[in-house]
């Protein structure tokens, strides 16, 4: 028990460091500080941070773990399960109109602009 609490005073004391750097607020919506933001978020989580459709948005591009596998349903893919090469999608988002295969196996055509 003493053990417990010498772990719990020392987690306190932690998270009460004035030293400690507080997690930096968000710049405001469409400043190029926001779009760095945006940007360095992406990059840490693996994507690709690009211009989207119509070249006046940026978006962060994934590339799914199970990539190019094959699927028979949207729940065997992170993203989409694509229809006609029957496997997950190499990318997401996926812009565009494609022919994928839903939850229950039936084809569907998902457009993203």
């Amino acid at each position: 028990m003493r053990l417990f609490s010498c772990f719990f005073v020392l987690c306190v004391l932690a998270a009460c460091n004035p030293l400690a750097k507080a997690p930096e607020p968000p710049a405001p919506a469409g400043t190029e500080e926001f779009i760095e933001q945006q940007q360095s978020i992406c990059e840490a989580r693996g994507g690709s941070f690009g211009t989207g459709p119509g070249k006046s948005t940026k978006v962060c591009f994934i590339t799914p773990s199970d990539a190019n596998q094959p699927c028979a349903s949207k729940s065997d893919c992170e993203g989409l399960c694509l229809a006609r090469s029957r496997t997950c999608a190499p990318i997401v988002p996926m812009f565009g109109c494609n022919e994928v295969l839903l939850a229950n196996g039936r084809r569907a055509t998902v457009c993203l602009d």
